[in-house]
């Protein structure tokens, strides 16, 4: 469970850091929940994501994340560039 955690906030670390560049940057949570009560470090990048304006995405019903269809969301990933799977 632990190495679980540490992959989410590497993950969310290296979404930050995109958005220093000025690139827009979205993340999608999808299929499953991390619990950010478990990790500091998750909660630090999840408040600083929603100052900064990057998009919070699910596939299911998680507070401070916008729901987003499976169908809805494969249709929003035609507008990127790139897209990372962490």
């Amino acid at each position: 469970m632990l190495a679980e955690r540490e992959r989410y906030s590497e993950g969310l670390r290296m979404a930050a850091g995109l958005s220093l560049l000025d690139d827009n940057v979205d993340i999608y949570l999808l299929n499953g929940d991390f619990a950010e009560a478990d990790s500091p470090v998750i909660e630090n990048h999840l408040d600083m994501m929603r100052a900064v304006g990057i998009g919070l995405y699910s596939n299911f019903k998680k507070e401070g994340f916008d729901f987003m269809s499976c169908s809805d969301l494969g249709k929003s990933l035609l507008k990127y560039d790139y897209v990372f799977s962490y």
